[in-house]
């Protein structure tokens, strides 16, 4: 089941950040956690209102980042990066590494840009596509906080309407996503938040995991350069477990789990 990330009503903030400010939360991301509240202040009012529920915590997106510092990873695609908040988390806290969004709701990479122009980032930037239209090659790194699930919510919970979502639009992107991360390179790392919501392939390898928020952080590192056939790993509620199916079967599985 998808675990919202549910703060305290207070730690949303009204007032805009003064550019000194803005200053200062870029340190402050360099050398520790910051308040959720403060840095949504970065965002307009009906951007704020969603973040609690919706987008990657300031604390949980320095912890990913971490994680792909730590496994050799340089240069980060996030896939279905929202307002860019685990990206410019991310890029502040560890400006060694280079980190890339994709976004379907235009709205959104406006308003993730206008954020990283205010924290005078050079290393990151944010495009309007869709989860595989990018170069994968390009990428050592994956960031996945179940970008697909919203395919499955009723209509009070859907983020806006201005996008597609529908069932079928989650078994095609889960099913396009699994078949690129099966041809990446050895190496490459995925981190997970809250499952990928969809299989694994097998010739990754789970490396970390700890509880961060809500949920799950999770690093998987490609390991083997051709999966078992059939083999695919599934994050569920109480772990992961190693299944054997047909895509099409497993993603029915995933689908009814969220």
């Amino acid at each position: 089941m998808v675990k919202f990330n549910l703060l305290p009503a207070d730690a949303t903030r009204t007032r805009v950040l003064t550019d000194d400010e803005v200053a200062q939360l870029r340190e402050d991301l360099r050398h520790g956690p910051v308040d959720d509240g403060t840095f949504d202040a970065l965002y307009a009012a009906p951007i704020r209102e969603k973040s609690r529920r919706y987008w990657t915590t300031a604390e949980v997106a320095r912890q990913a980042a971490s994680l792909f510092a730590r496994y050799n990873a340089r240069r980060v695609l996030d896939i279905g990066s929202g307002p860019g908040k685990f990206c410019l988390v991310a890029a502040c806290a560890r400006p060694d590494l280079d980190f890339t969004g994709v976004e379907q709701r235009a709205h959104l990479v406006e308003a993730a840009r206008a954020a990283a122009e205010r924290l005078g980032l050079d290393n990151v930037r944010f495009f309007r596509a869709d989860a595989t239209d990018p170069a994968w090659f390009g990428f050592d790194g994956f960031y996945l906080y179940n970008p697909f699930a919203e395919n499955l919510y009723s209509a009070d919970d859907h983020l806006d309407d201005t996008v597609e979502l529908s069932r079928h639009r989650f078994m095609n992107e889960v099913g396009r996503v699994t078949r690129c991360l099966a041809n990446v390179a050895m190496g490459t790392c995925v981190v997970t938040y809250n499952g990928f919501g969809g299989p694994i392939p097998s010739a990754f390898e789970l490396m970390h995991a700890e509880p961060a928020g809500c949920d799950w952080l999770r690093l998987w590192v490609k390991q083997h350069e051709t999966a078992d056939p059939g083999g695919y790993y599934l994050e569920e509620d109480d772990g992961v477990t190693l299944v054997r199916g047909e895509l099409s079967e497993l993603k029915e599985r995933i689908a009814e789990l969220l």
